[in-house]
């Protein structure tokens, strides 16, 4: 997951990247995520 966007030489980046496996909580600044409820994309995509 990517977070805390800002400017950069090149525009708006993001600036933190958090590793995560499916099923994990991941907090991104003042909000948590559980990536259990994500939708996945289908095998055959």
């Amino acid at each position: 997951m990517h977070s805390d966007p800002s400017d950069g030489p090149d525009g708006i980046r993001y600036r933190k990247k958090v590793p995560y496996s499916f099923g994990d909580t991941v907090t991104a600044g003042r909000w948590t995520l559980d990536t259990s409820t994500l939708k996945s994309y289908p095998a055959d995509w």
